[in-house]
């Protein structure tokens, strides 16, 4: 074979073995680059999911306390229409035993109205007291807006997520409003009393002594709409539950997907 010959099959194997291992290089960079990233991405994913059920177990907590005020409303409520009064001691009485005014405390705790001072205005509250819903969404709404919502590849998942805190959670807000609006009609019932009396009149006293048939009716329309609104908290409570398991089967999947990466 001429020399020539020779040196060209050298340097054609000294070459393609050089091609060889850049591309192997490459290659395998590419692998590890990859790898990374689905290992990062796995890991983002499981904080994120890690946070939203740390989300929806305070919501759980706070839907639970929220549907046993509803329930004593109920309960104060239905004592109300049976005995056919509101007199200050009565109202006092019954709260007592199913208390449902509150307010928060610096560790975000409830503390329910059950002192002498609570009382002082009680027919402001005790039958007009509709019990805002306003749970934490704080995390959902970031995850929406960034776009990290997306990281769960399950779209069924994903959208019981978004219907959670959507569609379902307006059920809740739209039973609100109802009774939201009947609690105003009690309170301009008894205004329209009061601008209608010939004397100065309170409002204890005209929710004491004027309980009429208009009265009655709004009271009763009270008990349906807060039997509304129990109703679809309950619906709502077992949604967050059932999205809580899925969300917890999610995250042992994760837990084993990075086990099985290492």
């Amino acid at each position: 074979m001429p020399a020539s010959n020779l040196l060209i099959q050298r340097y054609a194997a000294r070459y393609t073995l050089e091609f060889v291992v850049i591309f192997l290089g490459v290659l395998v960079s590419f692998s590890v680059q990859q790898w990374n990233e689905d290992k990062r991405e796995a890991q983002e994913t499981r904080r994120l999911i890690y946070t939203l059920t740390t989300e929806i177990e305070s919501n759980l907590g706070y839907c639970k306390e929220h549907l046993k005020q509803l329930r004593h409303m109920q309960l104060v409520n239905q004592a109300v229409l049976e005995e056919g009064r509101l007199d200050r001691d009565f109202l006092i009485s019954q709260h007592n035993q199913h208390p449902f005014g509150h307010s928060y405390l610096d560790d975000g705790q409830y503390r329910y109205w059950t002192t002498a001072e609570d009382y002082e205005q009680l027919h402001l509250w005790m039958v007009t007291w509709w019990n805002t819903f306003a749970q934490n969404e704080i995390y959902f709404n970031s995850l929406v807006a960034s776009g990290l919502l997306l990281h769960i590849e399950d779209p069924e998942l994903r959208e019981s997520i978004e219907a959670v805190y959507t569609t379902k959670k307006k059920r809740v807000a739209v039973n609100q409003e109802l009774l939201r609006a009947n609690s105003e009609k009690i309170f301009s019932w008894a205004e329209d009393k009061r601008d209608k009396s010939k004397v100065s009149r309170t409002r204890a006293d005209i929710f004491d002594n004027d309980f009429d048939l208009p009265l009655r009716n709004l009271l009763e329309d009270r008990s349906q709409r807060i039997g509304l609104r129990i109703m679809s908290l309950e619906y709502y409570i077992a949604s967050l539950e059932a999205l809580r398991t899925d969300l917890g089967e999610l995250f042992r999947n994760q837990d084993t997907s990075l086990e099985g990466r290492r």
